[in-house]
């Protein structure tokens, strides 16, 4: 989990410099910014499960036989503390305040959205509308212009713009950002900075996000509008106090001041794209996506695999000392069982899986925890060639002494099982 926040907050820092000093495009800058977020959504434990990295192997075997005895002695059992799981039962719980969150802001949207459809001094201008063929309105509500509603979008323009000219650059900047879908772009920035509410950064690249959606959106309707004429359009706007952003979740013609300077600073600079930014763009583009996917890769693999490389070295592993016993009939006067006693080496951390006969087996990894072993078990029974794994025990037990595990539930299994298991830390036999 770890490798979580850290690839994650190197590449968010990463792209906060470049932003901040490369010098790009509105669009280069928005896509850099839209991968930094959309990385923190990329659940590396959870694609580690997904990831095939760990398959079945066969134990090392050092002793078998066939026992009849009856197990009796029951190991110490100590509570686990796992950090990683800690951590991800936080960031569940983190996130689904975040979802609570966000359900609030829809609301409080939704509610505002009435509030304006209903209002008195709503008027349609008919004029306009059958002009730039889309619903134009004019109310008191507003004190600039928006865009309301996701599939099917209505233009509000205060009652108090009256200037065509003023008139004209909100209904071309609402309309590109229709074009280009904004209102939908900020719903998901909208559920992204509800659900990372917690994070710094993340609200920091959404806040950037945001804006470059509007510096993206002023650069494109300034070429049918006129370069010229949109930056003193817009200026005239913003210098007649007509400062309107009701809700994150809505498209306005103007934000606040420190906003709507920078917007107007970014139109007067020629930010071309050169080699080399292309080419800086690039790189840390390729170096965050070649990063997430290996941290994914390297956590599937919990980093084993290159131990089992080094042939030449030997290793540290599990000796257990199975003692298993499995009872398939019991009747008032007689009882069937299948009793085996089996000791076998494996690596930690690795699966392995073992046969008893035809009719039952066990996966089983063990974890190095210090002073204890981590023991982790799949029962299997095989019917007609089909395997079921009808358990999934689990038992944490200091290295060198006993833990008991028995199963006698209907609802589960008609057979009983008792394993008794005695972890030591050894080398891999020759």
């Amino acid at each position: 989990m770890d490798n979580y926040f850290y690839v994650n907050v190197s590449i968010a820092f990463a792209v906060l410099l470049i932003i901040r000093y490369g010098k790009g495009s509105n669009n280069a800058n928005y896509y850099l910014s839209s991968m930094a977020i959309a990385a923190w959504f990329i659940p590396y434990p959870l694609l580690a499960e997904l990831i095939p990295a760990q398959v079945l192997v066969e134990p090392i075997i050092v002793s078998f036989s066939t026992l009849n005895t009856t197990v009796t002695t029951n190991g110490g059992q100590w509570l686990q503390f796992d950090i990683n799981s800690w951590l991800q039962w936080g960031l569940w719980g983190l996130a689904s305040f975040g979802v609570v969150l966000f359900i609030k802001q829809l609301i409080d949207c939704a509610r505002w959205y009435r509030q304006v459809m209903t209002d008195p001094s709503l008027n349609l201008l008919n004029e306009i509308s059958a002009k730039h063929h889309l619903p134009v309105y004019s109310v008191n509500q507003v004190d600039s212009g928006l865009l309301l509603g996701l599939f099917k979008p209505v233009i509000i323009i205060s009652n108090q713009i009256n200037d065509p000219k003023h008139i004209d650059l909100i209904i071309a900047h609402e309309q590109q950002h229709i074009k280009n879908h904004d209102n939908f772009r900020l719903l998901i920035l909208e559920l992204t900075e509800c659900l990372f509410w917690w994070n710094p950064l993340v609200r920091k690249l959404v806040n950037i996000n945001r804006f470059l959606i509007e510096a993206r959106c002023d650069e494109n309707a300034s070429k049918d509008y006129g370069k010229v004429d949109y930056i003193n359009d817009l200026t005239s706007l913003i210098l007649s106090k007509y400062q309107d952003k009701p809700s994150n979740l809505i498209c306005s013609a103007t934000s606040n001041g420190t906003n709507n300077v920078a917007r107007i600073k970014l139109l007067k600079e020629k930010r071309n794209m050169t080699f080399n930014k292309k080419l800086t763009y690039a790189v840390i583009a390729l170096a965050s996506i070649t990063t997430m996917s290996w941290t994914a890769l390297a956590t599937a693999i919990n980093n084993k695999q290159g131990q089992h490389l080094q042939a030449n070295q030997k290793q540290l592993g599990a000796l257990i000392d199975f003692d298993v016993k499995i009872i398939t009939e019991k009747t008032d006067e007689t009882e069937s069982a299948v009793s085996a006693n089996v000791i076998m080496w494996g690596d930690f951390d690795y699966k392995a899986s073992y046969k008893i006969n035809e009719e039952f087996a066990f996966n089983f990894q063990v974890t190095d925890s210090g002073e204890y072993a981590l023991l982790d078990i799949e029962l299997i029974e095989v019917t007609q060639g089909n395997e079921k794994i009808i358990a999934n025990p689990k038992l944490t037990i200091e290295f060198g002494k006993e833990g008991i595990i028995e199963i006698d539930n209907p609802q589960v299994s008609s057979n009983i099982y008792r394993i008794k298991a005695k972890p030591a830390k050894a080398v891999r036999p020759e």
